[in-house]
C-alpha cells in the first residue's frame, strides 16, 4: 500500500499520461512493443478488466458476440500495455488500484466485488464527477475495454461490418498525411 501514496501533483499528471496513452489507442499497433514482465497485468488489473468488461458491454442475449469467447485482455496487454513507458505503465497500475478501492466509501466493497448494478453505478457516478482523476480512470478503463472488445475482427460480424474498405479494395497505404505547414 506504501507504493500507492504519491502525490496528488504526480498522481494528476500520471492521469493525464494514461488518458493521453488511452486517447491514442487507434495508433497503438503502430508503437505497440514486447510485452514484459513488468507491463503485464496482475490479477487486481485482470479483475477489474473482466469486471469492467461484464457491465460496459454485455453480451448475453444479443446477437453480439460473447465477450467471454474472446482475448479482450490479451488485446489490452498486447495492444496497449506493451507499448508503455515503464512510468506511465507503473502510473496506470496505481491508477487501477487507486480505482478499484474508490468504490468502498459510497457502495462499501471494491469495484472487483460489487454486484453488476452496483459497479454501473459506481463507474457512472465516476464519469460524472467533478474530480478530474476520477473521470479519467473511470472513462479510460471502461473506453480501453470496449476498444479491446472491438479490436477483435470476430465482433464485428454482427454489426454487419466486414472490416477495412482499404483492405477489400487492395488499396495500399500512403502513410501519415504530413501535418499542415503555415
Amino acid at each position: 500500500m506504501k507504493d500507492l501514496m504519491i502525490s496528488r501533483r504526480r498522481f494528476i499528471k500520471n492521469v493525464a499520461m494514461v488518458a493521453a496513452s488511452i486517447s491514442a489507442l487507434p495508433v497503438v499497433n503502430a508503437i505497440a512493443g514486447v510485452l514484459t514482465d513488468e507491463s503485464r497485468m496482475d490479477d487486481l488489473e485482470q479483475a477489474v478488466f473482466a469486471k469492467m468488461l461484464k457491465i460496459a458491454l454485455p453480451t448475453e442475449s444479443s446477437s453480439l458476440v460473447d465477450s467471454a469467447s474472446l482475448p479482450v485482455l490479451s488485446t489490452i496487454e498486447g495492444a496497449l500495455l506493451a507499448g508503455m513507458a515503464p512510468n506511465i505503465r507503473q502510473g496506470l497500475r496505481g491508477g487501477i488500484s487507486y480505482f478499484n478501492e474508490g468504490s468502498v466509501k459510497s457502495f462499501g466493497d471494491r469495484f472487483v466485488n460489487l454486484s453488476d448494478a452496483d459497479a454501473t453505478r459506481f463507474v457512472d457516478q465516476w464519469s460524472a464527477s467533478a474530480e478530474p482523476p476520477e473521470r479519467a480512470l473511470s472513462m479510460g478503463i471502461k473506453k480501453l475495454t470496449v476498444l479491446a472488445y472491438w479490436a477483435i475482427p470476430s465482433t464485428w460480424g454482427p454489426l454487419g461490418y466486414d472490416g477495412p474498405v482499404s483492405d477489400k479494395w487492395n488499396l495500399s497505404s500512403l502513410g501519415n498525411t504530413p501535418e499542415p505547414t503555415i
